[in-house]
């Protein structure tokens, strides 16, 4: 019985997650796509994340690679590759909801759910991961026996491989789960239950310890994901926080009326509705009918992934961290599934929808990116032409300098980066200056594509001032003019004696 609703929960998540691939095939190429997918490029030619070039976390990277090996480098196969990455985690998440009594319906209609907000595809590592953890925490709340604590060790120790953010709030909602199950009962302590534990979280972080042995990626993976951080003081580019009772902030301006006052609401129960079930628990006032051990996975869980959204307060980023969120909803209204499901899966795809729907189709224009059509916005297909037609007159393959949020651009054009960092936002260090200027010699570099737009509206991190020295440079040593057919911001540098006939 359990292979027959193994199976069946799989078909399912198969079924949706290729329905969302299906859906947004023709998505625009944006910047995170393309440091997703240049590193894919990177890592087929035997290069590694971190270590040799900026990157998120190796795992991401592997996946897809090994995908790639066999349908291709290209963007559809990359899409492929996540997509069916975030299809385990669904499986995982709906084989937990099957065990606990739901019937196929109530399964179809939370595969819906979840589906609905698993935006944007590039991050579906995020939503899968996510999953992944509830699933397994909540396995372990249910049997109490030493699989179950060596799957959930083996899944943090795993996460880490995918995201180190996601291995914190893997390992803070466990933690906090257990700090609140064992005094309600739920989980009396027991010695085993720690070694099995220590087992399975060995065994998960095996791949990592392996990678963190190649010369230089431990210190460049402290250098990137811990060091920096703290020096930074925040984990990404901080965004006002849409708390309900404050003036709605820029990044949700481009929404409509009514879904900036829903994004405002959410914002405020990816926090709140974690802590009332937590509070249910641990006072023991759940109805029988709820699954109280599911519910404080999920809710413990949430409380962690909250960091995602707060961290950088946008419509994606809050998307990113709901699914614990929608978890919580299903188990609430799980006595009344599967009609009880059906608004659930409403609100989330109404919640979602900005996000798959683009309401002005004159914006952008058909081309072929990677081996399939997608939807190009028109600054980037200009973008995209005026790099060809100067890169075409004999540029090497190196030849390319793109600044200071263009990965896609060596992605899709199938460029080298001369320099480590393609996604430099950040202010840069004299020391990362000096080394970017030498790679950009060193290539060397005949064509240069840097935006000096204010990110975020922020003065101070406009490129000029984040890496001055760099801008300087170029300055001194390439022809530059501005583009206005691209962007006012956007300034396309030649070096002397190489531009295009």
């Amino acid at each position: 019985m359990v292979w027959v609703d193994a199976g069946g929960c799989g078909i399912v998540a198969l079924a949706a997650a290729s329905a969302i691939r299906h859906a947004r095939r023709r998505d625009p190429l944006g910047a995170d796509e393309g440091y997703l997918w240049y590193g894919v490029q990177q890592v087929l030619k035997g290069r590694w994340p971190h270590r040799d070039f900026k990157s998120y976390e190796p795992g991401r990277y592997l996946w897809s690679a090994l995908f790639a090996r066999g349908f291709g480098a290209g963007l559809s196969s990359l899409r492929r590759a996540v997509h069916l990455f975030f299809a385990i985690g669904l499986g995982a998440a709906l084989l937990a909801l099957r065990a606990r009594g739901l019937d196929w319906p109530s399964i179809a209609l939370a595969a819906f759910a979840l589906s609905a907000i698993a935006h944007p595809q590039h991050k579906l590592f995020e939503h899968a991961w996510l999953l992944l953890a509830w699933s397994s925490c909540a396995w372990l709340l249910w049997a109490q026996s030493a699989p179950a604590w060596a799957c959930e060790g083996a899944v943090l120790g795993l996460s880490l491989l995918f995201g180190f953010n996601l291995f914190l709030y893997a390992s803070a909602g466990m933690a906090l789960a257990l700090a609140i199950a064992a005094p309600t009962g739920m989980l009396p302590f027991a010695a085993w239950r720690m070694e099995a534990l220590a087992i399975g979280a060995s065994t998960g972080l095996l791949p990592m310890a392996c990678m963190a042995l190649s010369p230089g990626f431990a210190r460049m993976f402290y250098r990137r994901r811990i060091g920096s951080v703290i020096a930074r003081g925040e984990s990404n580019l901080s965004l006002p926080r849409p708390w309900p009772w404050r003036a709605s902030p820029a990044q949700l301006q481009g929404l409509d009326p009514a879904h900036r006052r829903a994004f405002q609401w959410t914002f405020l129960l990816l926090p709140g509705l974690p802590a009332v079930a937590i509070a249910l628990v641990a006072w023991r006032a759940l109805p029988p009918a709820v699954d109280a051990p599911a519910l404080l996975a999920a809710a413990a869980l949430g409380l962690a992934a909250f960091h995602h959204a707060a961290s950088r307060a946008d419509p994606s980023h809050i998307v990113q961290s709901l699914a614990p969120t929608c978890v919580l909803l299903l188990l609430g209204l799980a006595p009344f599934a599967p009609m009880g499901f059906v608004p659930v899966a409403a609100l989330m795809l109404w919640l979602a929808w900005p996000s798959w729907h683009r309401a002005r189709p004159g914006d952008f224009e058909r081309r072929r990116v990677g081996g399939c059509e997608i939807d190009v916005p028109n600054a980037q297909a200009r973008l995209f032409d005026a790099v060809a037609k100067e890169c075409d007159a004999g540029s090497p393959r190196n030849g390319l300098f793109a600044a200071p949020a263009y990965p896609a651009l060596y992605a899709a054009l199938a460029m080298e980066s001369p320099v480590y960092d393609t996604f430099c936002l950040y202010p840069a260090s004299d020391a990362a200056q000096a080394g970017m200027i030498e790679g950009i010699e060193r290539a060397p570099v005949r064509v240069a594509i840097v935006s000096d737009a204010p990110v975020d509206g922020r003065e101070e991190l406009r490129f000029s001032r984040t890496h001055p020295r760099v801008w300087a440079h170029l300055h001194a040593n390439f022809d530059g003019n501005r583009r206005e057919d691209i962007d006012a911001d956007v300034v396309v540098f030649v070096r002397p004696g190489d531009a295009a006939p």
